[in-house]
């Protein structure tokens, strides 16, 4: 294989790999279920679409007014992703946390990658 052609098959490798959507849905639930365990508001923002960030913004600061007793109900010690459906550029993510509770997640495909759409989600 010559130079050129071995830069051409690297070129081709690079964009199908960018055409590719980015993480996965499960990677993005994870992300940011694993941040919200953590309370890592900052982390898990990384992974809210920006047409629901007001909503996240608002839970976000709900929970900041919180007592430190208040805030331990809050707190997540094992979740676990049950089950993706994906259709298109969006996603439901069912969960479970603390192994009994069950929660929903709604993602949105935004410029090729998967973001937590707060709008819909809560």
């Amino acid at each position: 294989m010559t130079g050129r052609v071995r830069a051409a098959a690297a070129a081709v490798v690079l964009l199908l790999a960018s055409c590719s959507g980015g993480p996965t849905p499960r990677a993005t639930a994870e992300g940011y279920l694993g941040a919200l365990a953590h309370l890592d508001f900052g982390a898990a923002s990384s992974y809210v679409a920006d047409d629901g960030r007001s909503n996240f913004e608002f839970l976000r600061k709900l929970y900041e007014g919180l007592g430190p007793d208040e805030r331990k109900k809050f707190q997540v010690s094992q979740w676990s992703v049950d089950q993706i459906t994906a259709n298109g550029n969006s996603a439901t993510v069912d969960f479970t946390f603390d192994q009994v509770k069950k929660g929903e997640l709604s993602l949105t495909r935004v410029a090729g990658v998967w973001k937590v759409d707060h709008r819909k989600t809560f």
